[in-house]
């Protein structure tokens, strides 16, 4: 099998020149096309030669004077070998055409998840997860739908009207005259039709993507619609979105089925005018009653495939329009640079932020305004404050997640703009609130991305996040499988999870975002032992909620509207009035 020669986003894709981005994409040498048009033509050829055949019999029967009865023989026995040569042909041409455009699909949908990998943490912010499956399923395989028709369908039909065009040219060029009219009615077809099939698919894509998108945000929320007592109201919200989808594909199909009628009826009558044509020639003399059937096929040979390419346009309209919708990925330039910027080889934990900023839009108050902070190696820091204080959004600037709009943050004095943060990362694990966990095995989860690692360094690990005693508690250990995003274990228990995550790759800083605030007591406590053991000998950041799993941090950071309010030790921030002794003060009388 020929091998892609372009790896995923190692090509140009321009979505406003799609043929050209096409044969980009399915990367094969110039020889590859010859030769799949010349197994095309091979394998079609039947379909040519028979009408000769025909209007060769007719002839032989109506004047057997004129033409020998003779030559049938030679004649048959082509038309018999060219036939049995359509089973291995066509079964090679198939082979080539799907290896290409099975082979563009692998590359596209390659390219979409690299890129999606790439593209920024505010990329995703504002696009629905349910779009963009769409784009890596359905407009994916629109495209290779797309090819594989304009591969087969189109070319046949480009290469049955010249042969039928050069045939009547060499033979009957007056007829061919009539052949040509053919060609503004194609025009006017197509350009009545275009605009309002183009919008339609455009209109039809938008709502599928708006009905994935929906459906999977229904799938998340299923326990809390059902904790709820909601079903019936999210099964009428999704109902809602499914109509709107029908109505649009009613829109499209309808267009689709006028320009196809309208196309259909110009032919049969341009065929009925033919005849009449031939008709009249024959009846003058100027060819045989064989060339009636020769002139017809060769006609109706131009009509079929001409209505094929029309009927093969919205087809071709869909294939354009998932282009465009993958180009929405693919060429956004909303991506994180880190190509010719410096690797990082060792962190030794080192930061330091320097009056940043940084807001979500013009309109709004910037979420981190002049903040400023130099944490050493191996320091604890917390960060605590009301909500919308601008925590969570400082992590992901620490991060890389987000850039700073202001100031600067360094890394062992490196600025964070002038090094590949791929590479920085590697120095750095995040345990989130929130908890992601895939359907694999306890083992699988904790080890994630590391390949082999000893039993030894993953039973050190579990002892750090005090999962020891859980895992000895299953019957399958380790290899005890724990369901989608975990929904076997409770909450305690895929924190923990997320902390060993962390811990085995001994990062040397180390971002615990409210790692226990939804957690119970008990859970809590385990957690909290697990973080203790955590933040020894590298450089931590803990966002908390609860102030009092915070007291043995090195310095606690209170923010307050993306400001610094103070920072100080908790006994010495207990000791003066402020904000953070308000919080904790809070808490207390709530418990």
């Amino acid at each position: 099998m020929i091998q892609p020669k372009f790896r995923p986003l190692e090509y140009a894709y321009h979505s406003h020149r799609p043929i050209r981005t096409l044969f980009k994409l399915v990367a094969r040498p110039t020889w590859f096309y010859v030769a799949v048009l010349l197994v095309l033509v091979i394998k079609h050829s039947p379909v040519w030669v028979v009408p000769f055949l025909t209007a060769q019999v007719i002839d032989s029967l109506t004047e057997p004077g004129a033409f020998s009865v003779r030559d049938m023989s030679i004649y048959f026995g082509t038309v018999f070998f060219l036939v049995i040569q359509n089973v291995p042909m066509q079964t090679l041409f198939v082979s080539m055409l799907s290896g290409a455009t099975r082979d563009l699909e692998h590359t596209l949908r390659t390219a979409l998840v690299t890129r999606l990998q790439q593209l920024s943490i505010a990329f995703h912010d504002r696009t629905e997860t349910g779009r963009l499956q769409a784009k890596v399923l359905r407009d994916v395989e629109q495209v290779q739908h797309f090819c594989m028709q304009v591969f087969e369908g189109g070319a046949l039909a480009i290469l049955s009207v010249l042969f039928a065009a050069t045939v009547t040219a060499i033979r009957e060029p007056r007829l061919l005259l009539f052949f040509i009219v053919m060609v503004p009615v194609v025009v006017t077809l197509r350009t009545i039709f275009r605009r309002r099939i183009r919008e339609r698919n455009r209109d039809f894509r938008s709502e599928v993507e708006r009905m994935s998108a929906d459906v999977s945000e229904m799938i998340n929320m299923i326990p809390v619609v059902r904790a709820h007592g909601l079903e019936d109201k999210e099964t009428q919200r999704i109902e809602s979105q499914l109509g709107v989808v029908n109505q649009r594909g009613r829109r499209l199909d309808m267009i689709n089925a006028v320009f196809g009628a309208s196309a259909f009826a110009t032919f049969q009558m341009a065929m009925i005018i033919g005849l009449l044509v031939l008709t009249i020639f024959c009846l003058r003399g100027m060819i045989t009653v064989g060339d009636i059937v020769l002139y017809q096929s060769l006609f109706a040979m131009i009509v079929m495939s001409v209505s094929h390419v029309l009927n093969f346009y919205p087809q071709f309209a869909r294939g354009l329009e998932s282009i465009r919708s993958i180009g929405e990925v693919l060429e956004c330039p909303d991506i994180e640079e880190n190509q010719g910027r410096k690797v990082v080889e060792q962190l030794h934990g080192q930061v330091s932020f320097d009056h940043v900023t940084f807001g979500y839009g013009d309109d709004k108050a910037p979420a981190v305004a002049d903040f400023s902070l130099h944490v050493t190696p191996g320091e604890c820091i917390a960060l605590v404050g009301p909500s919308g204080a601008g925590k969570s959004t400082l992590m992901q600037l620490l991060i890389g997640f987000r850039r700073p709009q202001a100031g600067t943050i360094t890394f062992d004095g490196q600025n964070m703009e002038d090094i590949d943060m791929r590479t920085a990362r590697r120095f750095i694990s995040v345990v989130p609130q929130e908890t992601f966990l895939f359907s694999g095995s306890i083992r699988d989860n904790i080890i994630y991305g590391l390949g082999d690692v000893s039993e030894e360094k993953v039973r050190k690990i579990l002892e750090a996040a005090n999962l020891v005693e859980m895992i000895d508690s299953l019957p399958q250990g380790l290899d005890t499988r724990i369901g989608e995003d975990g929904a076997m274990l409770s909450g305690g228990q895929r924190q923990r999870v997320a902390i060993a995550r962390a811990l085995i790759r001994d990062p040397r800083i180390l971002v615990l975002d409210e790692a226990t605030s939804a957690l119970d007591v008990v859970s809590e406590r385990k957690v909290q032992d697990a973080i203790d053991h955590a933040v020894r000998d590298r450089t931590t950041f803990i966002v908390a909620h609860r102030l009092s799993t915070i007291r043995k941090a090195d310095r606690i950071v209170v923010m307050r509207d993306g400001h610094v309010a103070a920072i100080g030790s908790y006994d010495e921030l207990m000791a003066q009035p402020g904000l953070f002794r308000d919080m904790q003060q809070l808490q207390d009388l709530s418990r």
